[in-house]
């Protein structure tokens, strides 16, 4: 097995009983599998795979490094032995279990070994991305870094009218700056420039009786910095949230065993009124140390975010111009992490959404003009928790929420 395409844990546990009518595939032979298709749950492996041929139907199948299913056939094929499965859920595996690590994760790029890069084909999307499964091998391969460029991912695509750029790049001291990059035309340039710095990712997950009892995640010690600048005109009305395709991908091997899969990914979501005639501009910077997460105990979900050290300061002109009423916010979603078992996505997204904005009433009516420039940060979880035989944890929570405002001088803003 080629075990640097893994993080190993700094501390590991993995304290399990099994439950009857259960197998493994032991990591070795499983690098004799030439395809996997999670669509169909079908895979492929070469004939040297003698482990798989007595599999029987109905079994819970723990194949180490990849995955968890439940047969339904096996059969030879053109000299390859065809495995069909089912969904299973981790629970219909384990009767009782500890399941629990804690992992360093480093942006260098001695560590690009460890990653994989995913490029799919650009989304935009109007509304918030519904909860549910998502695995790598159904948005396109995944590229491996090489070369010199290490971790570095460089995207570029016009999207629905906009001109979408996305860069992630390693920095010195384990650090990953990304630049985000939208523009529309001559009527509107917005750019997200920012780092997140390495950070220790902990689960635990327990389960007694063949039921989960508690899953407990969290990112400690993040440190991250998020500059917004965008100048607007004339722009209009339109609200749009684009996905960007792009995803850094690092996976944990828990004993050697169990993988656990973080994506990180960005969106931006745009939400002007800048009518012909108007304009509107921003330049906010944040910066903040984090730890962020959340713990599911026996029915119950608390999240919790500590977010300390953190400073929203002007960086430049925050305007807006117009007759009437007019402004713009942008909101940047970074970090945004998936976090997945088993290529089954449990959390969809723990993410850090900065929104900056600017906002002007005139006050033609009552001559009590209001001028603003805001700054919110919110950190959001969304769960997902099928996988753990908990199906109706299925939500977004909000952890944590702050707002710094800057009133214009000569504003009557709700006095």
């Amino acid at each position: 097995m080629d075990q640097q395409r893994f993080i190993t844990p700094k501390t590991e546990t993995l304290e399990a009983t099994k439950k009857e009518h259960t197998a493994n595939v032991p990591a070795p032979v499983m690098e004799s599998l030439q395809s996997y298709d999670p669509k169909t749950g079908t895979y492929i492996f070469n004939d040297d795979a003698d482990a798989v041929e007595n599999l029987q139907a109905g079994t819970v199948v723990l194949f180490e490094t990849h995955s968890l299913r439940k047969i339904k056939n096996v059969r030879k094929e053109n000299g390859t032995f065809v495995v069909t499965t089912d969904f299973a859920k981790l629970t219909d595996y384990y009767k009782d279990a500890n399941i629990e690590y804690s992992a360093p994760i480093n942006w260098s790029n001695a560590t690009a070994a460890t990653t994989t890069m995913h490029v799919g084909q650009p989304v935009i999307s109007m509304a918030t991305p519904m909860l549910g499964l998502l695995t790598p091998q159904e948005e396109g391969e995944g590229i491996s870094p090489e070369g010199e460029e290490g971790l570095h991912i460089r995207y570029e695509e016009m999207i629905k009218g906009w001109k979408v750029g996305f860069n992630l790049t390693p920095e010195a001291g384990g650090k990953l700056k990304i630049k985000l990059s939208a523009e529309k035309g001559n009527v509107c340039s917005i750019v997200a420039e920012g780092f997140i710095s390495s950070f220790t990712s902990n689960a635990q997950i327990l389960i007694e009786d063949g039921e989960t009892q508690q899953f407990t995640y969290r990112n400690d010690g993040m440190e991250g910095e998020m500059e917004v600048k965008f100048a607007a005109v004339g722009l209009g009305s339109e609200i749009a949230i684009l996905e960007i395709p792009a995803k850094i991908e690092r996976t944990i091997l828990v004993n050697g065993v169990i993988p656990v899969t973080l994506r990180l990914k960005a969106n931006l979501k745009i939400y002007p009124e800048v009518a012909p005639g108007s304009s509107s501009q921003v330049s906010i910077k944040l910066k903040y140390n984090s730890s962020i997460g959340f713990s599911y105990e026996t029915g119950h979900v608390n999240t919790f975010a500590d977010v300390t050290g953190d400073q929203a300061e002007q960086t430049g002109d925050s305007n807006t111009a117009t007759a009437g009423i007019a402004g713009m916010g942008v909101g940047v979603e970074f970090p945004r992490f998936e976090i997945g078992i088993f290529g089954n996505t449990i959390v969809p997204y723990l993410l850090l959404n900065t929104h900056t904005s600017s906002y002007l009433s005139t006050g033609l009516l009552d001559n009590r003009p209001c001028h603003t420039a805001t700054c919110k940060y919110v950190v959001h979880a969304g769960l997902s928790l099928s996988f753990l035989g908990l199906g109706a944890i299925n939500h977004d929570y909000k952890a944590f929420e702050e707002e710094k405002r800057w009133i214009a001088e000569g504003s009557h803003c709700g006095d």
